[in-house]
């Protein structure tokens, strides 16, 4: 067998197993759908109370500001990201590691039970999710929170906002967004000081064409198109494109 065939043959045979990673993907469902999965850090403790610790970039504070917290919502963050090991916090809840966790978002305290603790005080909820759209579009995303919460999307704050919002599911400040064709980061951080701790997120009902990583079955770097850096995995990114967006 000639050498052109055999690359093709290898081509074809990796060709076809990227299209069935592609086809088994069980994205998020995105619209009015709030977001129940996401790419969290564990919870920052004794954070001060939510007015103090707005101001610090725990990020940065805990990676030696190799990693901060606009940053992350960019390609080159993510990567940074997906090789740290944790973020060094020790009076702060100690070696803080990311992981795929998944939130009740009709609870009230879901940043406390979604890390299966109880109803803790003065903490710090992180949480991440690519939204994959087939096109570039301006709409809205609707956050619930309680206390403090800050929005970054592709390195840029979209949300700032310490007013809590009344209930888990009760939205107060529908805010405006672009997103590109592709991959877009977003990075969802809140504080809280005491009684009810919450965070909730969802979309225009007419973006029920989006798709949201973390997947339901809790898969989320391994899908990320936006870290493809080489020629062989940009290739990759082309073909997951054709099924993606179609």
């Amino acid at each position: 067998m000639k050498k052109t065939s055999i690359c093709f043959l290898l081509s074809y045979v990796a060709l076809s197993a990227l299209l069935c990673e592609v086809w088994a993907q069980k994205f998020q469902p995105a619209g009015e759908d709030w977001i129940e999965y996401w790419y969290g850090m564990d919870l920052v403790k004794n954070n001060g109370g939510f007015n103090a610790s707005a101001k610090i970039d725990w990020l940065a504070e805990g990676t030696n500001k190799k990693l901060k917290d606009a940053e992350v919502t960019t390609p080159g963050g993510l990567r940074k990201l997906k090789s740290l090991k944790s973020v060094k916090l020790p009076k702060n809840g100690g070696d803080l590691k990311w992981d795929v966790i998944k939130i009740n978002t009709n609870d009230d305290k879901n940043m406390s039970t979604s890390h299966g603790e109880g109803d803790l005080s003065n903490i710090e909820w992180y949480g991440l999710i690519v939204i994959k759209s087939k096109s570039a579009r301006t709409t809205k995303i609707h956050p619930a929170h309680d206390d403090y919460a800050h929005i970054w999307l592709n390195g840029e704050k979209v949300f700032d906002n310490s007013q809590w919002t009344g209930g888990a599911r009760i939205v107060k400040n529908p805010t405006k967004v672009k997103l590109k064709k592709g991959d877009n980061i977003l990075l969802f951080r809140c504080g809280e000081s005491g009684g009810a701790d919450y965070v909730n997120l969802h979309f225009e009902k007419t973006d029920n064409d989006l798709k949201i990583l973390p997947t339901t079955d809790k898969k989320f770097f391994q899908h990320v198109q936006a870290l493809a850096v080489d020629a062989e995995s940009k290739l990759a990114t082309v073909w997951a494109e054709v099924k993606t967006y179609r």
